[in-house]
């Protein structure tokens, strides 16, 4: 039995042999410009089927660096009927805004 184990593994082996001594294909080596790239610049306007001007806020500048994050008034609803009392799955003294 240990015969048969050592000449499978010397046969797989002999399968093996010839990619040992293979070697790669050597391609030739292409120097590419990136300069030759021509880029061409479509221009495209947006049409829009209604005028933006009547949703915007007055004097609007979408440029104007005056604007951040902390002038958005987010409205917060605190109430909300999920169909179900929520305390009966919650911790006892369970506040999730606080530390």
């Amino acid at each position: 039995m240990k015969y048969r184990k050592y000449i499978a593994i010397a046969f797989i082996g002999a399968l093996f042999l010839p990619l040992l001594s293979a070697k790669a294909e050597k391609t030739p080596v292409e120097k590419f410009n990136i300069k030759s790239i021509v880029f061409v610049e479509q221009e495209q306007e947006e049409a829009f089927d209604f005028d933006t001007a009547d949703y915007l806020p007055e004097e609007f500048n979408a440029y104007d660096s005056n604007e951040s994050v902390n002038s958005l008034n987010f409205i917060e609803n605190d109430v909300i009927d999920l169909g179900f009392d929520t305390t009966d799955y919650l911790p006892e003294n369970f506040n999730p805004y606080g530390k």
